[in-house]
């Protein structure tokens, strides 16, 4: 009786199932393909919502600026602390923004 070393079984197990091999290997490039265009994705959604927050944030610190300055200008204490307040949460929204690659990673 001939003895079969490891090395042929493998062989004969390769030729006897090589279609079905190709197509798990084919498949788990096409289900990997996939899997990095929903990244891709949803690195460009993480993309728009830092830039859109960002911008929010700029509008936000703005209108605070222009509150301070008309409380300023009218010598009213509770505009100018509305103001500073106003340009204080623009300035968290950026700060927030900043860290969405964190949060999105």
């Amino acid at each position: 009786m001939k003895r079969v070393s490891v090395k042929e079984r493998v062989g004969e197990f390769l030729n006897r199932n090589a279609a079905r091999i190709a197509i798990c290997v084919f498949g788990t490039f096409m289900i990997a393909g996939q899997v990095f265009a929903a990244d891709a994705l949803w690195t460009t959604i993480a993309g728009l919502i830092q830039t859109w927050t960002t911008r929010l944030g700029g509008v936000v610190m703005f209108v605070g600026g222009i509150m301070f300055g008309l409380g300023w200008k009218n010598d009213d204490a509770d505009g100018k602390s509305r103001g500073i307040s106003t340009m204080i949460a623009g300035g968290i929204v950026i700060a927030v923004a900043a860290l969405t690659s964190q949060f999105f990673a």
